[in-house]
């Protein structure tokens, strides 16, 4: 072999070792491209979440009054008298769709990039919406004769048990929002804090006591 095919042979060999290098720097880069990409995915579905299931709970709340004060006997003379139009059912979907659709979607964005740990937190928050929205609008059970009487004449109450259930079903809801929320903060690399912030800061300082004379001078 000549001197000249060596060195032939030496520069495609250099050109192929620099074109599979290039390469590997394309296929790294997109692969972190790809990689960030699906990262902000998951970012905009977890926030998505968490706000939707507000608002699933806010509208659940709204279901329970609406229940409550549109029944009886007034709410059918109302109807009849053309004072209000009668509940569509369809309407009250698409009302309810404009957070659970956008929710049901976040969700599935999880289902497809997060992890299993992820994916459990999330599909608990989405169980305790529907748990909200089914205690919200549960009816009082049938009672005597007297009891459905009362109901056809005065409409739905709710009782103290109905209220208890309701309540605690909000706070199962709060409660899986804040460890998906934690769940997410850790997955994204973020600092630890404390979510519900209702109660006074341990270093808040404390103000120092007033003197019959006015405030105490302040010490140097």
């Amino acid at each position: 072999m000549t001197s000249a095919e060596i060195a032939l042979i030496a520069a495609l060999g250099a050109s192929a070792l620099t074109g599979l290098a290039s390469l590997g720097v394309v296929w790294l880069q997109e692969w972190r491209r790809g990689k960030a990409r699906n990262e902000d995915a998951l970012r905009a579905s977890v926030q998505e979440l968490l706000t939707r299931s507000m608002g699933v709970a806010t509208r659940a709340r709204a279901m329970g009054e609406l229940m409550r004060i549109r029944s009886g006997l007034k709410e059918g003379f109302d109807v009849a008298m053309r004072h209000r139009k009668l509940v569509d059912l369809f309407e009250l979907h698409d009302w309810l769709a404009q957070d659970i659709a956008p929710m049901n979607a976040a969700l599935s964005q999880i289902w497809t990039r997060d992890s299993q740990e992820g994916i459990r937190l999330a599909n608990e928050v989405v169980s305790k919406c529907m748990d909200l929205l089914g205690t919200n609008t549960t009816k009082q059970q049938t009672g005597n004769g007297w009891e459905r009487m009362r109901r056809w004449a005065a409409g739905e109450r709710w009782t103290p048990e109905m209220i208890a259930e309701a309540n605690s079903a909000m706070q199962q809801l709060a409660h899986a929002r804040k460890r998906y929320a934690e769940h997410a903060r850790a997955r994204f690399g973020l600092d630890v804090v404390e979510l519900f912030t209702s109660r006074e800061p341990k270093d808040k300082p404390v103000p120092a006591p007033e003197s019959p004379d006015g405030p105490a001078p302040i010490s140097t």
